[in-house]
């Protein structure tokens, strides 16, 4: 049992890595256009604005699912419909 939690674990921080990518490419294209005595402050700004929202809006988002019964199969709906047009558009001609 403590095998598949930490295994549970380890998955879940590599997919949380791989998404912030996205987060860490966005940021440092904008400090890019700053200038050089700003990108520390614009950059560690980002960040923190990037974790500080993740944060909310995971346990906003974790609540209404969890007070809203009808909510999940959405939310599991919309991620399936998401996950097939990028599966479209990465596959298509």
């Amino acid at each position: 049992m403590t095998r598949t939690i930490v295994v549970s674990i380890l998955l879940i921080a590599l997919t949380d890595v791989a998404l912030q990518l996205d987060n860490a490419l966005a940021i440092s294209s904008v400090a890019s256009g700053v200038p050089a005595s700003y990108r520390l402050p614009v950059l560690a700004g980002g960040v923190l604005l990037a974790a500080a929202c993740l944060l909310v809006f995971t346990l906003i988002g974790s609540n209404l699912i969890e007070r809203i019964g009808w909510l999940k199969p959405v939310a599991g709906l919309a991620l399936v419909v998401i996950g097939a047009k990028l599966a479209y558009d990465f596959f298509r001609p």
